[in-house]
Parts: structure tokens; sequence; C-alpha cells
């Protein structure tokens, strides 16, 4: 609780290493302002970029902030290949509930994603998340959990910039 307002978020987005600095923006910029959209998106667009790995990520969000497609590279254990994802919907804006309410303009434009394929249980699966952040970037993480013969790798790290 920050100067009387309280931030629930609800996004499956789950990056540690954003998690303190992404709630103190959301509980600070909430307040009894009225919302108001984004000029320019921070998500809309093609994106390429390359991963912890070495290895290249691309992916896509459409006009109505959708995310389309991805195309993640991994190198690992001895292994190495393109994970690709076509014809997804998978929405950017997260689930954020200001109270008291209407959220700011801030907390309304934020932008994130997690998609995950395959079972994290009984593996294998592809773990990817990710923040869009002003000036065309976008970071994340992305995990390879119990790949035939390689195993496991968990929170790489990857960046990209919008083409």
């Amino acid at each position: 609780m920050w100067g009387g307002a309280r931030v629930t978020v609800s996004t499956p987005t789950k990056v540690v290493s954003w998690g303190l600095a992404l709630a103190w923006l959301l509980a600070s910029a909430c307040g009894n302002g009225a919302t108001s959209p984004s000029a320019a998106s921070t998500s809309v667009g093609q994106w390429s970029g390359t991963t912890a790995q070495g290895a290249s990520i691309a992916f896509t969000v459409s006009a109505d902030e959708i995310l389309t497609t991805i195309a993640v590279g991994y190198n690992f254990n001895g292994c190495s290949g393109t994970q690709t994802f076509n014809d997804l919907s998978v929405p950017t804006a997260p689930d954020v509930i200001c109270v008291p309410g209407p959220c700011s303009g801030p907390v309304s434009t934020y932008r994130a994603f997690s998609y995950v394929s395959g079972s994290r249980l009984t593996g294998p699966s592809t773990n990817l998340n990710g923040l869009f952040l002003p000036g065309g970037r976008a970071t994340g993480l992305v995990s390879f959990s119990d790949f035939p013969g390689c195993g496991t790798a968990a929170g790489v790290e990857w960046t990209a910039t919008r083409r």
C-alpha cells in the first residue's frame, strides 16, 4: 500500500529479475486519474534479438497487441535448434486492477506476455516471458525444460528490438 493506493496484478509473467521494480512501477502509477491509451504502442511490430545462449529470438505482435508468432533458438548441453510457434493469440495487456481506480496511463499501457508450450510437469516444454520497454526494446527469460537427451536450461535471458 503506497499513498492510499493498492495494486493487484494478475498476470502470468513471472520474471524474477524485474519483480520488485515492476511492483514499484505499478504501485506508484495507480491513482485517481483517468485511464489514457498510449499514443504509440510499446509492443506492436516485428521483433528480433538474441538469447544469452547466443541463439536468435523473433516474434510478432499484431496491431491489436496480440503475440502471434515466436521463433526462439536454443543451444545447451550439446543440443541446438529452434522452437517455432505460429498462429498464437497471446495478449500483451496484463490484467491490472487499481484500487481505488481507474488506473493511470502508465499502468494501462504496460505490456508483457507469457507463453508456455508443452507440459511443465512431464516435459518437454518451452516457457517464454517478456516485458516491453520504452524505446522499442523488449527483454525476458526463456526456459527449455526436459528436452530429451538435453535436459533443462532454465532462466535464459533474452533481449530484442523492434525492427
